[in-house]
């Protein structure tokens, strides 16, 4: 039985695993790391936090963004906007780094209490047991549709997570809606697509 289980290897699956782990508690982190900046954000997206508060979380507050970009050759300051992908290889960069087991790439499709300790199913392999499970899950799960839009065809609509490149929307009149940061850069990078 593993002491601590974490469903999700975005910002904070990896930072919750980097603090167990070096706290000496048996840690198995599942989900596909980063997935969310990876396979869900628009090429050209930029961080919209400044970088100091974008790092990870590790024992000692080391594997900082700044550290990581020094490795690189690159600046990570106040007011210079980062790209999502640099961002991404970050996290990828900490995971390796900040003492966590391998990330394992499979998907949670249930997790239940089981005695005193959780069932963890994928959809990969045979269960697991947990004395104790964390969701990191990140916002994909979340993603809304107005409801005005559900009775349409697919082809008529769709959330900007579902769009890592934009280009198939050249020559197109596309409406966005929303006024968050997503629906802004997601709009301004149409308009330059």
């Amino acid at each position: 039985m593993d002491d601590l289980v974490v469903v999700g290897a975005g910002p904070y699956g990896l930072s919750v695993a980097a603090h167990a782990a070096a706290a000496g508690l048996g840690v198995r982190v599942l989900g596909r790391p980063m997935a969310s900046w990876r396979d869900h954000m628009p090429e050209g997206m930029y961080l919209k936090s400044e970088p100091w508060s974008s790092n990870l979380s590790a024992p000692g507050g080391r594997y900082t963004l700044a550290e990581y970009c020094a490795t690189r050759g690159l600046t990570a300051e106040h007011g210079s906007p980062l790209p999502i992908g640099t961002f991404s290889a970050y996290g990828l960069w900490f995971a390796r780094h900040a003492g966590l087991p391998e990330v394992e790439e499979v998907t949670v499709t249930e997790v239940a209490p089981e005695g005193d300790a959780f069932r963890v199913r994928t959809a990969e392999g045979p269960p697991l047991l947990a004395r104790t499970v964390a969701l990191a899950v990140g916002v994909m799960p979340f993603t809304h549709c107005p409801g005005a839009l559900r009775d349409l065809p697919p082809a008529h609509w769709s959330h900007s997570s579902g769009h890592r490149d934009l280009s198939r929307f050249a020559g197109q009149e596309v409406a966005v809606l929303g006024a968050g940061q997503a629906a802004l850069e997601t709009a301004a990078l149409l308009a330059e697509a």
